[in-house]
């Protein structure tokens, strides 16, 4: 089964651990297509221009999900 993160908007192979684990995919494994490239890296660098730490703040509604890649990205 595939699962897809929202605010990353990386699709991943679900793996049954009991937890949200998964393990990252770059192609469509029906149809072969290459899938959008990661966010990862970007929402970081944004919890990092806001001064965010994500593994001791509490992060904004906004970044959980995929709708902070409708703003403008800082460079423009």
């Amino acid at each position: 089964m595939v699962g897809f993160i929202a605010k990353f908007q990386e699709y991943g192979l679900i793996i049954h651990d009991g937890g949200t684990s998964s393990v990252r995919i770059h192609f469509c494994p029906w149809c072969g297509q290459r899938l959008p490239e990661s966010q990862r890296d970007r929402w970081f660098d944004e919890l990092e221009r806001r001064g965010i730490d994500p593994w001791e703040d509490e992060v904004p509604a906004e970044l959980q999900d995929g709708s902070w890649l409708a703003s403008p990205s800082p460079e423009g």
